[in-house]
């Protein structure tokens, strides 16, 4: 006989999918609201077919909680795209630097 207390399946917080909804939307270069409303109810519907999610909870009030997370997901994305920014800069000025290098090389065959 199974007991009860094995079979219950431990379901996933806001903070969780939100976290997997905004990893997934990074992914798939999503940057419309229309484009993560969709991709919430994608994976909301996918965890409630796995069980993942209580059918008792206001799976709908889920979806609006993490679709009101649309303006954080585009401040993080935008931080995120902005330090990659930087760093492509940092990337260029020392590659700009290494090339006078090679110039003074150059310049001494001819």
């Amino acid at each position: 006989m199974i007991s009860q207390k094995n079979m219950s399946i431990k379901t996933l917080t806001v903070e969780q999918l939100y976290s997997e909804v905004a990893d997934l939307a990074r992914d798939q270069g999503i940057a419309s609201k229309e484009l993560w409303d969709e991709l919430i109810d994608d994976v909301v519907e996918d965890h409630l077919d796995l069980g993942e999610i209580d059918l008792e909870e206001d799976s709908e009030g889920l979806k609006d909680d993490l679709r009101a997370r649309w303006t954080a997901y585009k401040t993080e994305t935008l931080a995120d795209s902005e330090d990659a920014e930087l760093e492509k800069e940092e990337v260029s000025v020392v590659l700009k630097d290494n090339d006078d290098i090679y110039k003074d090389d150059d310049e001494d065959e001819v």
